[in-house]
C-alpha cells in the first residue's frame, strides 16, 4: 500500500494561478502538481540547496518522493478530481437523463472516491435532482460543484452547518469563490492609468487546498529540505501577484496518511497528478485508456541568470484522467523546458524542469454499470 503524506494549505487571502495563457482574469480553482512541485524547487534553492540535490533523483527517473496536485478541502472532507471517464460507474440512463449535473461535479469527496475506485456503481449515490428535495445517500455543495456523503456532512466546517433535515441546503454553501478584482497600471512616461482585472479565488472559513505526497524510501535530509521550502512558500506565497498578498498561506502536517494501492503493470490509474508519459510509455498508456484529457502548460520563467523568458509549451495529461499504467513505474519524467530561440544575450545556461510524475489511485477493473 502506496502512503501519503498530507499537507493542508489555508490562504490568507486566495491565490491566482494562471488558467490559460497570459489571460489575468482567469485563476485555476487547484494547484497542478507540475505548478507545485516548480515553487518547491524554487524554494529549495532559496533554503541553501543545489539544483542537482533537490533534482538529479528525478531526472535519473528514480523520483523520492511523488507529489498530487493540491485539490479543495473543508473542514474535515477531503476532494478528489472527477474522473474523465464516466460510463464505468453511472448507467445509461443516468448519464443520459443527469448528463448536466454531472459534467458539473468538479470534485468528489473521499467517501465516494474510496467507492469508485473500488468499482462500485454510484448511481443511488448522486445528490437528489430536484433542489427541494432532501438527500438520503449523496449531497451537493457548491450548486453541484462538489459532490459528498450525507454522513461526510458532520465533518464540513463550523459555517456549512445544516440541521439534520435540511442538507438540501448545502447546495448553497460555497467551499471557494472565483472573483476579477480592478488593478490600474500608469504609464511611465505620461502618467495615464489603466484598469486591468485579475483572477482571485478565496475559501470560505475552515477551507483550503490539500496535496500528498508519496515518500519513496527513507530520505530524513530531503524531508527536512521539503518542509523548509514549504514554509518558505508559505511567507512568500503561490501562484501570481505576490506582491499585493496573493498566494501566502498556513500550513499543517496531517496526522493521518492517506493509503491506496500501489499500482502496477497494467493497472489503470486515476490520476491525482498531471502526466508526461515517456517515450515508452506510449502509445500504450492512453491509447489503452477509457479517457483522459490533455491540457498545453506554458508561461514564464523566473531565473537569477536573466530576465524572464517564456517557457518552451509542454502537454501534459490532466488531474482525474484514467491511463493504463505501463511498466513497473514510476511513470512520467521530469522535462526540461528552457526556451529553445536564438537569443541575443545567448541561451539559458540552466534547465528549467517541469514535473510529470503520475500519482493515482488503482480502479479495479468491473464491467460497465
Amino acid at each position: 500500500m502506496a502512503s501519503l503524506t498530507v499537507y493542508r494549505l489555508t490562504f490568507r487571502n486566495g491565490f491566482h494561478v494562471g488558467a490559460h495563457g497570459v489571460n489575468l482574469e482567469e485563476s485555476a480553482e487547484h494547484i497542478p502538481s507540475d505548478t507545485l512541485f516548480a515553487a518547491l524547487l524554487d524554494a529549495a534553492l532559496r533554503a541553501g540547496a543545489g539544483t542537482e540535490d533537490f533534482a538529479r533523483p528525478f531526472q535519473n527517473g528514480d523520483p523520492p518522493f511523488l507529489l498530487t496536485s493540491a485539490f479543495p478541502f473543508a473542514g474535515h472532507v477531503r476532494f478528489f478530481p472527477m474522473p474523465v471517464p464516466l460510463d464505468r460507474w453511472f448507467s445509461e440512463e443516468t448519464l443520459r437523463e443527469r448528463s448536466g449535473e454531472l459534467k458539473r461535479i468538479r470534485f468528489v469527496s473521499e467517501a465516494l472516491f474510496q467507492r469508485m475506485v473500488k468499482g462500485e456503481p454510484m448511481d443511488d449515490w448522486l445528490f437528489p435532482e430536484k433542489e427541494r428535495e432532501e438527500p438520503t445517500r449523496g449531497a451537493a455543495l457548491q450548486g453541484g460543484v462538489f459532490w459528498l456523503t450525507v454522513e461526510e456532512a458532520e465533518g464540513l466546517p463550523e459555517g456549512m452547518s445544516v440541521r439534520p433535515n435540511r442538507l438540501r441546503a448545502l447546495r448553497y454553501h460555497r467551499v471557494f469563490q472565483s472573483h476579477q478584482v480592478p488593478r490600474v497600471t500608469l504609464d511611465r512616461v505620461s502618467s495615464a492609468s489603466n484598469i486591468f482585472h485579475v483572477g482571485r479565488v478565496s475559501f470560505a472559513p475552515g477551507c483550503g487546498l490539500w496535496f500528498g505526497v508519496q515518500w519513496r524510501g527513507d530520505h530524513p535530509s530531503l524531508r527536512d529540505l521539503f518542509r523548509r521550502a514549504l514554509a518558505i512558500l508559505a511567507d512568500d506565497g503561490l501562484g501570481g501577484e505576490r506582491t499585493i498578498g496573493y498566494g501566502g498561506f498556513v500550513w499543517a502536517e496531517e496526522e493521518d496518511s492517506l493509503t491506496m494501492p500501489d499500482p502496477a503493470d497494467g493497472d489503470r490509474i486515476w490520476l491525482l497528478s498531471r502526466y508526461h508519459p515517456r517515450p515508452p510509455e506510449l502509445p500504450a498508456a492512453l491509447t489503452d485508456s477509457p479517457g483522459y484529457k490533455l491540457t498545453a502548460v506554458a508561461g514564464w520563467l523566473r531565473t537569477w541568470e536573466g530576465a524572464a523568458q517564456r517557457r518552451q509549451r509542454l502537454w501534459l495529461v490532466e488531474e482525474g484522467s484514467l491511463i493504463r499504467a505501463v511498466g513497473p513505474g514510476p511513470w512520467g519524467d521530469l522535462t526540461d523546458v528552457r526556451p529553445r530561440y536564438r537569443n541575443p544575450e545567448g541561451d539559458l545556461p540552466h534547465p528549467v524542469w517541469r514535473y510529470g510524475f503520475a500519482l493515482g489511485a488503482v480502479v479495479k477493473e468491473v464491467p460497465n454499470a
